[in-house]
């Protein structure tokens, strides 16, 4: 009698931690998941993906299987204490809470955490064992779980559609880097193509100091020269100023022009130029590559607030937004400060002045500048707005530091204007100074 007793409460637990385990593993398996154990034709698989494809009827099953199983026990548990009672001096409420606390125990600990914290670590293998017992409840339970889900649709109402968010998708990502599911790389890939639709041009427009445009009486063999020299297979064509690009005109164009004998033809001449695509710069660049794709024109002009040219932007500008800066053969990758000397330096107009200043160990204080002024501004910017005009060719303008180590020196940071083409400057030479007073 105390064997088969034994053999029917073992018999019951081990049926909890089957169902237990069961709901763990058959809950936590994704889609994608199911759909490589088909590939690769794994026993259970297409029983996984049936029984998945009704999850509620699933679930609806192996709780009725599970609640049922921990019922029987408590309630054999109670019927074996009341028979004990009665041959027992104890009282018979006594025993009976005692059973039903010992049952109680054992099937949290043997019927819920054990085989859920062991499915958590098995969830592939325990799902696709079970699958196919867990198809056939399905179809014998089928007439009760359609009476149920009747049931439960009247009384938890219309199911809400779950929203994820972009923060919460980029929070996903984040933990896969961080479990190392994902490389850096991957990582980073993969969040710019989320951002993708809120980046606007003027993030990753060319600004128009640095365009290389043509005039419109460019004769073709100069702009050809022009081009190669430039290394752009486009080129911008503008009519008196920078301001009014009308024209795109490429490479291979003006070669079979050159080759037809019209090589001193001017490009107003031309009767076939590309007309510019022109686009402000709040403009989205998920926007601008569908039309890049329609026109089949790969390079558009950036208007300003006041309609004129704030630069220009190409489709090579938008996948380095996705995959990062693509050289090819003739790019030729330009340090903006180089050190060329003590305390002397090299530095591109275009450098972020902020980010000088951090080269150098400096800040705006140190040299007595608002840096909400000239915060997120070129060292060209900062050059014209101090001298209030335009640079001269060999012009030095010169800034007293001052603060912490530079108070009781007459220390100075010069900005030497190396060369100003079409009064833009070309480059620029800084250096930090002791200037000795007699």
């Amino acid at each position: 009698m105390d064997l088969q007793i034994t053999f029917i409460f073992l018999s019951l637990f081990g049926l909890s931690a089957f169902f237990s385990a069961s709901e763990i593993a058959l809950m936590s398996l994704s889609p994608h998941k199911i759909d490589s154990f088909i590939k690769q034709n794994k026993f259970g698989s297409k029983d996984l993906k049936f029984i998945k494809q009704k999850n509620d009827k699933l679930l609806i099953s192996i709780l009725i299987l599970n609640n049922l199983v921990n019922i029987y026990a408590a309630a054999f548990a109670t019927q074996i204490a009341i028979n004990i009672s009665k041959t027992s001096s104890l009282e018979e409420s006594l025993i009976v809470g005692i059973s039903t606390g010992i049952v109680t125990f054992f099937i949290i600990m043997f019927g819920e955490i054990i085989p859920k914290s062991y499915a958590t670590k098995n969830i592939d293998s325990i799902a696709l064992f079970v699958a196919k017992f867990y198809k056939f409840i399905i179809i014998i339970f089928t007439p009760l779980l359609f009476f149920i889900e009747i049931i439960n649709k009247i009384f938890s109402g219309k199911s809400k559609q779950i929203n994820i968010t972009d923060e919460e998708i980029e929070s996903f990502i984040d933990l896969g880097m961080d479990n190392g599911v994902l490389e850096p790389e991957e990582h980073e890939k993969i969040k710019n193509m989320l951002e993708f639709s809120d980046v606007t041009v003027e993030s990753i427009h060319t600004h128009r100091v640095k365009i290389d445009a043509l005039e419109i009486n460019t004769t073709i063999s100069d702009a050809i020269e022009f081009v190669l020299k430039n290394t752009h297979s486009r080129i911008p064509i503008y009519e008196e100023t920078i301001d009014n690009i009308e024209y795109i005109v490429n490479l291979r164009f003006l070669i079979e022009e050159f080759r037809k004998g019209n090589g001193d033809l001017k490009l107003s001449e031309l009767k076939n130029l590309t007309k510019a695509i022109k686009i402000p710069l709040n403009y989205p660049i998920d926007k601008l590559l569908e039309i890049f794709k329609m026109s089949k024109i790969h390079l558009a002009i950036v208007l300003d607030e006041y309609g004129g040219v704030a630069g220009l932007v190409t489709l090579e500008d938008i996948i380095e937004e996705v995959f990062g800066d693509i050289q090819d053969e003739y790019d030729k990758e330009k340090k903006e400060i180089i050190k060329v000397g003590e305390n002397k330096y090299e530095v591109s107009p275009s450098v972020i002045f902020e980010d000088l200043l951090d080269e150098l160990n400096l800040s705006f204080y140190n040299i007595g500048l608002d840096e909400k002024e000239y915060y997120a501004t070129t060292l060209n910017y900062f050059i014209t707005e101090e001298l209030e005009r335009f640079p001269k060719t060999g012009e030095v303008l010169e800034k007293k530091l001052t603060g912490e180590g530079f108070d009781d020196e007459n220390i100075l940071i010069s900005f030497k204007i190396k060369n100003v083409v079409d009064s833009i400057i070309d480059s620029i030479e800084v250096e930090i100074t002791k200037k000795e007073f007699l």
